[in-house]
């Protein structure tokens, strides 16, 4: 890890985060090393548990909302966020497929689900500044406003946990072997 981030659990996290990373040991069997990360901060921590909750309240199916997930950690080049969401899109029966076309940058066959995984994408690398015709395209596809704002629950939950992630160098999971991921390399640290 770097910039002096640690792994903190509920024995040395501030009594805030304690409580927090408790009800995700509950849920999940494990805490994920993202919310250790996140726990320094109860409010960065209590921020990504509700953004969590609240986008699997978005009008997407969770398949839906893999694709889009994996859509915007291609483009924050997240390597943490990138395996993990890869085994949790196979638990959502993402097809494998699909998968490794977002891994990959490369179209989906499935034309819905293509026009999520190019918006979602597009909109991360220009920081929602898009164009008539790009919003258009999506509704085509037959998404709707209320999709395109969902959307941004998602591009805000994955922010804060891909920036995280650049900023800790967070370690990957056990649960997250086999799906490693190497960057395309685009991002650059600005010195």
């Amino acid at each position: 890890m770097i910039n002096d981030f640690n792994l903190l659990d509920s024995g040395n996290a501030p009594a805030a985060s304690a409580t927090i990373l408790d009800g995700v040991q509950a849920a999940w069997g494990f805490v994920p090393n993202l919310r250790r990360v996140l726990a320094e901060s109860p409010a960065a921590l209590e921020a990504y548990a509700a953004l969590w909750t609240i986008a699997e309240k978005t009008s997407f199916t969770a398949q839906e909302r893999n694709v889009a997930y994996l859509a915007i950690i291609y483009e924050n080049e997240c390597t943490y966020c990138m395996a993990g969401h890869t085994n949790l899109s196979r638990m959502a029966h993402v097809d494998d497929v699909v998968i490794s076309a977002i891994r990959n940058n490369t179209p989906i066959a499935d034309a819905r689900l293509e026009a999520l995984r190019s918006f979602a994408a597009k909109l991360t690398r220009q920081r929602g500044v898009m164009t008539e015709t790009d919003v258009g395209a999506f509704k085509a596809a037959g998404f709707t406003n209320q999709s395109v704002l969902d959307l941004l629950v998602l591009s805000a939950t994955k922010l804060l946990s891909n920036y995280a992630n650049h900023l800790a160098e967070t370690p990957n999971d056990a649960f997250m072997k086999g799906a490693e991921w190497t960057a395309p390399g685009k991002l650059r640290t600005v010195q």
